[in-house]
């Protein structure tokens, strides 16, 4: 699971997983959102459409996000993703709106220290460029982005255990 959504990043920051989660429906949190036009061409309908479950879930457990915007998925679940203090977040939820995981996307100064300091007490040259911290079941693996002058790599730590998760030459 955790490749799956590493991949996924590594091409693109639009938080796509997989063609197979292709967005069908958009979900606007915040009614003045789909008001003001902001829908982005795609269908916007009332926040009563997403799965009560999903949304009890997600209220309890990110009460301080605000204009959230739902996306359903082609195989009926649904997906919230907001931004609060610099971090982009999506939410995922089944199609029975229980909870499936969380990714964070974020910047070196979000990263937890002793993240960080494991990272950089083995790069201490490389640049961290990026971070996404990717949340399923009782499991969170942190995907650090680093870059020298010659190299890009992902580095992957989970349980305080860390590997090279991609390595590719600049230019």
């Amino acid at each position: 699971m955790i490749a799956l959504f590493s991949s996924a990043y590594a091409q693109n920051g639009d938080f796509s997983l997989s063609s197979k989660n292709t967005v069908t429906k958009k979900f606007v949190f915040n009614q003045a959102i789909a008001d003001q036009g902001l829908s982005d061409n795609n269908i916007t309908v009332t926040i009563g459409d997403v799965n009560a479950r999903a949304l009890k879930d997600f209220s309890k457990t990110f009460k301080a996000a605000a204009n959230a915007t739902w996306y359903q998925t082609q195989d009926g679940g649904s997906v919230a993703k907001f931004k609060l203090d610099g971090i982009d977040t999506r939410v995922d939820y089944d199609r029975k709106g229980r909870w499936t995981s969380t990714i964070r996307t974020y910047t070196e100064e979000n990263l937890p220290a002793e993240i960080r300091h494991l990272v950089k007490s083995t790069y201490y040259d490389y640049n961290i460029f990026l971070v996404q911290e990717v949340s399923v079941g009782d499991k969170t693996a942190y995907l650090v982005k680093i870059e020298d002058a010659t190299t890009f790599k992902t580095i992957r730590v989970v349980d305080g255990e860390m590997d090279v998760y991609e390595d590719y030459k600049k230019g």
